[in-house]
């Protein structure tokens, strides 16, 4: 996520929408990968950004269940967050998926962002600007003003 290189002409807008770049571990690679979008979309183009943001007060579901079912296959996913480090800005997580008869288990960590330092990061990186923000509905019709204890965002971004 924070080096690659595609050839060709540059794109109209990228996304990346189910919180995968909390997988960015610190600060540096977070910009290398905004940078790297960047540099791959044409100016006034736009990135989706989807992220789980830390509330000032601390996460307030720690458990996240869904369920899906097509003919006879069922899937069973239970996210658990296991601790928050405010100091290391770090989440563990333990992921569970259960498909038919198979069960699939992963504890990982994940970076936290409160608002303000997700605002920073984008500022530091300075290659987008915020040009509106979403719940996880994604309704265009309905952005959302964000304050420190909002715990979900879909930002569309503004390349510069």
């Amino acid at each position: 996520m924070t080096r690659f290189n595609i050839s060709g002409p540059k794109f109209d807008g990228a996304f990346c929408t189910v919180d995968t770049f909390r997988h960015l571990l610190t600060d540096e690679e977070a910009i290398s990968h905004l940078r790297n979008i960047s540099c791959h979309l044409k100016k006034n183009s736009i990135y989706v950004l989807g992220l789980h943001l830390l509330p000032w007060q601390g996460i307030k579901q720690k458990v996240h269940r869904w369920q899906g079912s097509r003919g006879k296959l069922t899937v069973l996913s239970s996210i658990i967050v296991l601790d928050v480090n405010r100091r290391r800005r770090e989440e563990t997580l333990n992921y569970t998926l259960r498909a038919g008869k198979q069960k699939y288990q992963s504890v990982y960590k994940l970076r936290t962002y409160t608002l303000s330092q997700f605002q920073a990061l984008l500022d530091k990186a300075g290659c987008f600007g915020i040009k509106s923000v979403y719940n996880l509905d994604y309704d265009l019709n309905q952005p959302v003003q964000l304050n420190e204890d909002s715990e979900e965002a879909v930002y569309l971004l503004g390349n510069k």
